[in-house]
């Protein structure tokens, strides 16, 4: 049996030609991004910082840098390096890029160095957006979840820990230079001992560099740092701790569109409900009176209620735990959050469990806060028979309460009301539907969970760009003609 084959030789010379106009069909991800950088983004934000016009070389080109790292961040690649790689075989890069090459360190300088003018890009999809009618402000989402920073373990701690890990690098340094004075060593092992205690020696200078800077500013002693990352935070996320950044964002129900984006170095949630309403306003220049925000019950306090009343905001905000007292609950005795609180034109009133009322006017400071503290009669506790679940120190028995918290009763009665509502249910599932699947695509589709970038102005520039890798992906799917679309 003779059979006949095609010609088959991999070490022939390959001549690769791209035909941009079935790229085009073939990538509408791209396409989107293509036509949008070219119809809307001005370059003179850029070349106001560039000053070659009378000498040295020609800086590369913003759209094709950004086309590229929008695509990129919109595909799941946020590595540099990897990038440079794609921009040689990756026919999308090579035609993004016009047959281009770049190396990693101009596409991190690229990112540094215009970091203000790629925010502003997004600001500018979400106004095209907007435009185009895929934002209405009907209903938006808020929400956040935790980035792990680009943090060592090994630089992780307080104070105290790195003053104890400096004494632990003395003590190796010193037994390392006991040992090595030994003439019966071989050269190899020498030569290792050698290396061992030049990384020792910069440890040990890196933790003595940052205690001199501590003791210098009021540090607290308790407070985890990253020597790494100084702008990171401690934050806890499915009952893991590690140094990371809260990362929020605002999604319109709608199209399911991130309309505000921000990044803060605090771990709780309930400081950051004014900052994202501000960032909202700012991106789509409206005040909010007519649209309905839904938060969830983590960024729920009296601070907050108040700010959202004085604006007339139409927020949908359960109440979170632990709100009423001041401290979380450790037994099961009586406190002031089992009591009832009235507000009338008399002033505050308490009712605790047993029936005796305690009234009060007057708010205490304590800790740089305003509380106020309602003392029971001893001879009404006597007789109690809610005695022995209340207090054992009858002397020392009082009932303390936030002032923010009393303040808000009525705000708050008002939005249980609103809540209880079959409006305010369904805001409340809304909410979930309309923001947690975003962050299940950034996270584990598209497997961002690190920055690879260390302090916070770099981390948002980042964090905007993933944003911006969304909002693509969701305009690439919304109409099949991109033309129309971004024209």
């Amino acid at each position: 049996m003779c059979a006949n084959y095609r010609k088959y030789d991999q070490k022939q010379i390959y001549f690769t030609v791209i035909d941009t106009e079935n790229i085009r069909e073939q990538n509408p991800l791209m396409t989107t991004i293509d036509f949008f950088v070219e119809k809307h983004v001005s370059i003179d934000d850029f070349s106001h910082k560039i000053k070659n016009d009378t000498g040295g070389a020609p800086a590369v080109h913003p759209k094709m840098m950004l086309k590229i790292l929008f695509y990129s961040y919109a595909i799941e690649v946020y590595s540099s390096r990897k990038i440079e790689k794609r921009l040689v075989w990756d026919p999308n890069y090579i035609y993004l890029s016009g047959d281009e090459r770049l190396d990693h360190s101009t596409i991190c300088n690229f990112i540094l160095k215009y970091g203000e003018e790629i925010k502003n890009i997004f600001s500018l999809l979400v106004y095209i957006m907007a435009d185009f009618r895929y934002v209405t402000l009907d209903f938006i989402a808020i929400d956040g979840t935790k980035i792990k920073a680009n943090a060592s373990k090994k630089f992780t701690g307080s104070i105290s820990d790195f003053k104890n890990k400096r004494k632990r690098i003395e003590e190796k340094i010193e037994k390392i230079l006991m040992h090595t004075l030994s003439e019966d060593l071989e050269i190899e092992y020498k030569r290792r001992m050698t290396k061992k205690l030049k990384i020792l020696e910069n440890e040990k200078k890196k933790i003595i560099k940052f205690l001199k800077e501590v003791d210098e500013m009021n540090v607290d002693k308790n407070k985890i740092i990253s020597l790494t990352d100084r702008d990171a935070c401690m934050v806890k996320d499915n009952d893991r701790k590690y140094m990371g950044y809260n990362c929020q964002i605002a999604v319109d129900k709608n199209a399911h569109v991130i309309i505000g984006e921000g990044v803060f170095n605090t771990a709780s949630d309930y400081k950051l409900l004014k900052p994202m309403v501000e960032e909202i306003k700012k991106q789509t220049n409206n005040e909010l009176h007519d649209t309905d925000l839904g938060v969830d019950s983590g960024y729920f306090s009296s601070e907050n209620l108040q700010y959202c009343n004085e604006h007339r905001l139409n927020v949908y905000l359960p109440e979170g735990r632990g709100e009423g007292g001041i401290k979380k609950r450790k037994n099961k005795n009586i406190q002031s959050r089992d009591c009832k609180l009235e507000l009338n034109e008399n002033g505050r009133r308490l009712i605790c469990p047993g029936g005796q009322v305690m009234e009060t006017n007057h708010p205490g400071k304590d800790h740089g806060n305003y509380f106020y503290k309602f003392y029971p009669k001893k001879d009404y506790c006597t007789y109690c028979t809610l005695k022995e679940k209340c207090y054992n120190n009858a002397k020392r028995k009082k009932f303390i309460v936030k002032k923010e918290y009393f303040d808000t009763l009525t705000i708050r009665g008002k939005m249980t009301e609103k809540l209880m509502s079959d409006k305010g249910k369904q805001r409340i599932i809304n909410r979930a539907c309309v923001i947690e699947h975003v962050f299940g695509e950034i996270k584990e589709i598209f497997k961002f969970r690190r920055f690879m970038h260390r302090t916070l102005k770099k981390v948002r520039v980042i964090w905007s760009m993933v944003c911006i890798g969304y909002n693509f992906r969701k305009l690439s799917k919304l109409d099949i003609k991109k033309e129309v679309v971004i024209a």
